[in-house]
């Protein structure tokens, strides 16, 4: 059962798409240079991007189904660190530089994120009631 009211549904249902399509771009344009006492700071935001978009995308699919399936952990992981790939080889086309440390950022994120609600979801199939026999 649903916690939540539909509103939230339609919200997760809309956010994904806005925040990927808002990631896509935000990752195509140049960056501004801002000097700042963060040491690594780009890892950080590659990190907190990607792990957001985890987060959506498992709300995203708790919207049709909850809780997920198992095989979801598996489809999103390879799904989202796929795309952090492509994502940080398509910042050669447009005067970024693609770095392996933004890709593995990236799915040091993705991975943090599903593991949480993975184990999340295991815990609560595991606490669920037995159903009696028919």
């Amino acid at each position: 059962m649903w916690p939540w009211s539909e509103s939230w549904k339609r919200w997760y249902r809309r956010t994904l798409p806005t925040y990927w399509v808002y990631i896509f771009c935000g990752t195509h344009l140049p960056g501004p240079k801002i000097p700042t006492p963060v040491p690594n700071e780009d890892k950080v935001i590659h990190f907190v991007m990607y792990a957001l978009l985890a987060f959506l995308y498992w709300r995203f699919g708790e919207t049709f189904r909850r809780p997920v399936a198992g095989w979801f952990f598996w489809v999103g992981a390879a799904l989202l660190i796929l795309y952090g790939g492509i994502d940080e080889y398509l910042q050669g086309f447009v005067r970024r530089g693609p770095s392996w440390g933004d890709w593995i950022a990236d799915a040091a994120g993705v991975l943090l994120v599903l593991t949480v609600f993975e184990l999340r979801r295991r815990r609560l199939i595991a606490r669920a009631p037995l159903l009696p026999p028919a």
